[in-house]
């Protein structure tokens, strides 16, 4: 059997002992490792510069730190408006003003003004004589009749709507009845006004 021919020309370094990294000065092999040889230095400097990182930051660390100063406070700076609500005091509530009683019915307009007034105790004719008085003065004639009850003891004007307080006080005021029993009320539903005559109420018959 014939020899496989070599795949390149003899020349003088044939000669020289062979060594397993030369066949003649210019057909040296490489083996397989000799490949992978620039990925192992490339992958040991990225491990270098990653561990010199670390490093550096690891000393550097203290000098990173910032330092929780508060502002500089500048001298003659005008403080800052505060947006609290003041608080109103229960004594800062503003005051309804007392209605001033008509004492003159003729200064106002009474025209669809209804009075009725109630005698609450047993002596007779005491609500005319009432509605009379009022009459006399100017104010609309009032429907009189007895009360349910006759033994009243507190007088009472008694009015429905805010803008009979004034004429409720001033009809209070001419039939001697205190301010105090001036009440409003929707208890008496037939009359703007109501006054129920009581036991403590001072007839004219008897003045």
């Amino acid at each position: 059997m014939a020899k496989n021919s070599p795949s390149f020309l003899p020349d003088r370094f044939d000669e020289v002992p062979r060594d397993k990294k030369y066949v003649g000065i210019h057909r040296s092999t490489r083996s397989s490792a000799s490949l992978f040889a620039p990925i192992g230095i490339a992958l040991g400097a990225v491990v270098l510069l990653v561990l010199g990182g670390l490093w550096f930051v690891d000393r550097s660390a203290s000098n990173l730190t910032l330092e929780d100063t508060a502002p500089p406070v500048i001298e003659g700076a005008a403080e800052p408006e505060t947006s609290e609500t003041p608080v109103v005091e229960a004594d800062d509530e503003p005051v309804e003003e007392e209605a001033a009683p008509v004492t003159d019915p003729t200064q106002i307009d009474t025209e669809g003004l209804t009075l009725t007034v109630l005698n609450g105790t047993t002596s007779q004719g005491m609500a005319a004589r009432a509605g009379a008085r009022l009459t006399d003065v100017g104010w609309p004639e009032a429907t009189a009749t007895n009360a349910d009850s006759t033994d009243v003891e507190q007088s009472v004007v008694a009015y429905s709507e805010d803008a009979d307080k004034a004429s409720a006080l001033g009809i209070a005021q001419l039939l001697g009845i205190d301010a105090d029993s001036v009440v409003q009320t929707t208890a008496y539903p037939g009359a703007r006004i109501t006054v129920v005559l009581g036991a403590n109420y001072v007839d004219t018959e008897s003045t």
